[in-house]
């Protein structure tokens, strides 16, 4: 079980003003996975609630959304935040109360790194998703890695030193659990924690956005079937649109690109 004490310094440094920098970062990545997939009326579940900051975004660009959240005062301060834009489900992530193929999409965004059993989880959101997963998390082929690994006792080290994954050993394990569908990676923040401050000469870098795993932050996107090829959803809608039922799950052929 990964330590809670843990948990609370990750989040707490995501408070910091690089951690505020880097969530800002990490959401532009997330933009940039979310190219190309229809968005209004979709629905989209999200694990690990947490800070809900996640959810603001997702419901903004035009999903509805719907989080799970295994710790009863982080569900209660993103259900305080997000209120009726989104619903909410006290559960742990590998066992959800909803019917087989009850979402379009699924995300895990800074979450598969506290999942005590991962495998478990990715089938839950196999069981659940019918078009794609997105995933998100620190990692470990990185200058930010490296840096954990070197700075042991500098505060954000032993906060992420023990959180940060290795991309290659997730992606076999995705492999196991789906198959081996089409994949898109996209990293940010390449350079180490002190090039992590909004300054003119650092911008080139800071936002650039990678389509290798090499930055401190990496998503992986998984779709299950073809991608939608019409014109995706710019503004967010005023108000969430419920879908009726979720799009059907369609096969590959061939194996998708490692």
């Amino acid at each position: 079980m990964t330590d809670q004490c843990l948990n609370c310094r990750y989040s707490a440094w995501f408070s910091s003003a690089r951690g505020v920098y880097a969530m800002k970062r990490c959401k532009s990545l997330l933009y940039g996975l979310l190219s190309g997939w229809p968005r209004r009326s979709r629905s989209m579940l999200v694990f690990n609630a947490g800070s809900a900051d996640f959810l603001e975004t997702l419901w903004d660009c035009g999903f509805d959304v719907t989080a799970q959240e295994s710790d009863p005062e982080h569900l209660e301060y993103a259900r305080a935040r997000l209120d009726k834009r989104a619903e909410f489900v006290l559960s742990s992530p590998d066992h959800l109360p909803f019917d087989d193929h009850s979402f379009d999409y699924a995300i895990a965004a800074t979450a598969m790194e506290f999942w005590e059993n991962p495998e478990a989880v990715l089938r839950e959101i196999d069981r659940l998703a019918c078009s794609g997963v997105i995933i998100i998390f620190p990692n470990a082929w990185s200058l930010f890695g490296l840096e954990c690994r070197l700075r042991k006792k500098h505060p954000l080290c032993a906060s992420t030193a023990p959180l940060l994954m290795n991309p290659r050993k997730l992606l076999r394990l995705t492999h196991k659990i789906f198959g081996k569908k089409k994949n898109s990676w996209i990293s940010v923040l390449p350079g180490p924690t002190a090039s992590w401050r909004p300054l003119r000469l650092l911008k080139p870098l800071n936002n650039a956005r990678m389509p290798l795993p090499l930055g401190a932050f990496v998503g992986l996107r998984i779709d299950f079937g073809p991608l939608y090829t019409g014109t995706p959803l710019t503004l967010p809608t005023t108000e969430p649109v419920r879908s009726g039922t979720a799009l059907g799950r369609v096969s590959l052929s061939s194996g998708g690109s490692d």
